[in-house]
């Protein structure tokens, strides 16, 4: 198991931490109840007896008159006075007090206690626990008092506490210690594959990162982690093949005009007005090599040149085949209906125009564009040919970036490679998409759906 690097704001002290705290909290909380659930019984016990002691009194007082007390025989040093109506003290035992214990006065028969501590606090209790009844006897009315000291009590609870107290870092550092080991076990795993991410190079995208045995959620982070690899070595791969394809399309017109140059240098007056205009040709080709390119790193980068906006996809087909009418070679035909599609109206047209150059490229009399709705309400351009067709393992493979069957590679007309390409990416962009298909009219069929307007939701929902 590789080591786990433990960092001071890391996860594993940082659980450590708070499941010590979160055992220290209640745990105090639990001595606070528990400490005052005592102290309440303790002190309601010793209430009861200052009560009893009280009533023993009193009827003293009541048998024997008001000079006489009799105190049960306990192991509390309780105190005991009897007052007349106006607070003076007629008897008291110990007899050194000379003074009422409490300012209560009671009627005949009723009790009050008065200084009862029934919530535990640090410290010491000073004041005693004092009851005070009235009694009534032929000689007249009288007030008896006894009172008990409450410490005895308070330090047998405060004792209960210290020692909770005293086992409760321990607790918590044994709470603190197991979430230490525990979070060690689990982030172990984590901190491998850090490490194997960490030690991947841009020349070595193959490495994986291990995924554990266990189904959790460590495992489905590894699966992740994969996952990702996997697209970026994928990336990288395609990165690596755009750089090189695109080097050997540039190799070529840079090869053509470095030898029109040479030769035009050589005699300028006579050979420049022949090369002149394979000059212009390869540096139109170039030119559109390079916007295609450019326009395919923007799509990469998911960047957008223009708004989304309703576009009436008909339109824009029509315009597209009118401009072809003119050729003699091969008859562009539109059929369709009036549809609109969610899309920026410069993606629109650069699809049409490729699938349209690439039909005609490829077709022997007839290319046929078509605009509709499917079954979603999707807008729907097809556009057909009556050409060779593309044969279905190699359907995919078309939108690849520089990918050119032999057919194409065969006409001297023939593209880069990208028009398809293109093709995808930009329906993509715009939230669509483009499949090939077998053709009715005998070639290849490119089907492009593109998001349905929102003006034509709000139509349709009316």
């Amino acid at each position: 198991m590789t080591p786990l690097r433990t960092r001071a704001n890391g996860l594993r002290p940082r659980m450590a931490v708070f499941t010590a705290l979160a055992v220290i909290v209640p745990v105090l909380a639990g001595i606070f109840v528990l400490a005052t659930l005592q102290q309440r019984s303790l002190t309601g016990s010793l209430s009861s007896r200052v009560k009893q002691q009280a009533d023993i009194v009193a009827n003293t007082v009541r048998e024997d008159g008001p000079h006489s007390i009799r105190l049960a025989d306990t192991d509390h040093p309780f105190k005991a006075v009897v007052l007349d109506t106006h607070g003076r003290v007629l008897a008291a035992q110990p007899p050194s007090i000379t003074h009422p214990l409490s300012a209560d006065r009671p009627k005949t028969s009723h009790k009050e206690v008065q200084n009862a501590h029934y919530w535990w606090r640090p410290g010491d209790v000073r004041t005693p626990l004092v009851v005070s009844r009235g009694v009534t006897t032929s000689s007249g009315r009288y007030i008896v008092q006894v009172s008990s000291p409450q410490q005895p009590e308070h330090e047998a609870v405060s004792t209960v506490v210290k020692l909770l107290l005293l086992g409760t870092p321990l607790l918590a550092l044994l709470a603190a210690g197991l979430a230490w080991l525990i979070a060690g076990r689990t982030l172990a795993p984590v901190d491998r594959m850090r490490s194997d991410v960490d030690a991947i190079e841009s020349g070595h995208l193959d490495a994986r990162v291990v995924v554990p045995a266990q189904d959790d959620e460590i495992a489905a982070l590894a699966v992740t982690l994969n996952r990702m690899l996997d697209r970026l070595e994928s990336s990288h791969t395609r990165q690596q093949r755009f750089v090189a394809d695109a080097s050997h399309e540039l190799r070529s017109p840079l090869t053509t005009l470095q030898a029109a140059t040479d030769l035009a240098a050589a005699d300028p007056a006579e050979e420049w007005p022949i090369v002149a205009p394979t000059v212009r040709i390869e540096l139109e080709r170039m030119g559109a090599l390079i916007d295609d390119l450019l326009l395919l790193a923007r799509l990469d980068e998911q960047r957008s040149d223009a708004p989304d906006d309703a576009v009436d996809l008909d339109d824009v087909a029509q315009a597209e085949v009118g401009r072809w009418r003119s050729d003699n070679r091969v008859s562009v035909r539109y059929a369709g209906t009036p549809t609109r599609a969610q899309a920026p109206e410069s993606t629109v047209q650069r699809v049409v125009r490729n699938l349209v150059d690439n039909a005609i490229r490829h077709a022997e009399r007839d290319v046929l564009v078509a605009t509709s709705t499917d079954s979603s309400g999707a807008a729907l351009l097809t556009v057909d040919d009556d050409g060779s067709g593309i044969e279905k393992d190699e359907r995919e493979r078309v939108f690849d970036r520089f990918v050119r069957l032999d057919e194409g590679r065969s006409r001297g007309e023939g593209g880069f490679g990208l028009g398809l390409a293109i093709v995808r990416e930009l329906a993509r962009s715009a939230g669509g998409d483009v499949v090939v298909d077998d053709s009715p009219l005998g070639g290849a069929r490119f089907a492009v759906t593109l998001p349905k307007s929102v003006d034509s939701q709000e139509l349709s929902s009316r």
